[in-house]
């Protein structure tokens, strides 16, 4: 019985086709889907693909394919653009804007790096309030604005507020993720030479967490600027926010369409600047 197995094991082996590869099999297996691109390649196809979505955008809307009041197109909002700057608007607009983002983000960034190490470090502490986080983080920060409003006005505190609800957290739980499973065994060795939970959290376990403190912060950056908008769109009516708030309830979409490509541009800018800065970390963790 064993025998007459074999036999059709062989028998099915000798029927399969045999691969055997080939210099063309060879360099498609090397220049496949999963090949790494140049960074100068890469910028390449970005810029090119931007420029595709554009021109296809401008075409659509002067053949009469787009509702011009919906959609706008490329060259209405650069005229808006243009208008805006000559009026003396955009630039104090962008002003308002940047500060509102560099105080509430500064601010979300040292109190989520210094909450998440926290919690990461000190798992009694992060019994206790690990549930206010997932609690916090889980509100819709829509619902908090009426209670913001009451405790602090609408100026620019509760501006800050705002950007502090929604960029913080992101940065709170990667920080303490990345802390908490940093390998068990360097913190030992580091803590065999007598060294100090500080030394210990300075030189192994924040090193060690260098990779999910970043994307914390990348996450926190895109998130802050979301709070940006929802600050200025809800209090005050200031900045580059209030500017498209206005924008809309007025019904000129180009000029919209400029407030919301200065947020895409700040954002791409974010993180071009955050990987530069990821790959310093990198050298300095090695």
């Amino acid at each position: 019985m064993s025998m007459q197995t074999s036999e059709i094991r062989e028998r099915h082996r000798a029927r399969l086709p045999v691969f055997r590869p080939t210099r063309w099999s060879r360099t498609r297996r090397v220049a496949g889907p999963r090949q790494e691109l140049s960074r100068p390649t890469r910028i390449a196809f970005g810029v090119s693909g931007v420029v595709l979505i554009l021109a296809l955008w401008q075409i659509a809307a002067s053949a009469g394919l787009l509702d011009p009041l919906v959609a706008s197109s490329p060259s209405k909002i650069f005229t808006a653009a243009r208008r805006l700057i000559s009026e003396d608007i955009l630039g104090p607009a962008i002003l308002s804007t940047a500060k509102l983002f560099g105080v509430g983000f500064g601010v979300s960034l040292v109190s989520g790096l210094a909450i998440g190490a926290a919690l990461g470090w000190y798992p009694r502490l992060a019994a206790v309030l690990d549930p206010w986080v997932s609690i916090l983080y889980a509100v819709p920060r829509i619902a908090l604005l009426p209670i913001i409003s009451v405790w602090v006005g609408i100026g620019f505190e509760a501006q800050v507020i705002v950007v502090w609800l929604v960029a913080v957290f992101p940065i709170v739980i990667n920080t303490q993720s990345g802390i908490s499973t940093v390998d068990r065994d360097h913190l030992q060795v580091a803590r065999g030479f007598l060294a100090t939970d500080w030394q210990v959290l300075r030189t192994v376990a924040i090193p060690g967490a260098t990779p999910a403190i970043v994307s914390g912060i990348r996450q926190g950056l895109m998130q802050g600027l979301i709070g940006v908008v929802l600050a200025e769109y809800f209090f005050g009516n200031t900045g580059i926010g209030g500017l498209i708030f206005s924008a809309g309830t007025t019904l000129e979409t180009a000029t919209a369409f400029v407030g919301a490509f200065i947020f895409a541009a700040a954002a791409l800018l974010f993180s071009v600047a955050l990987k530069a800065i990821e790959r310093r970390l990198e050298r300095w963790r090695g």
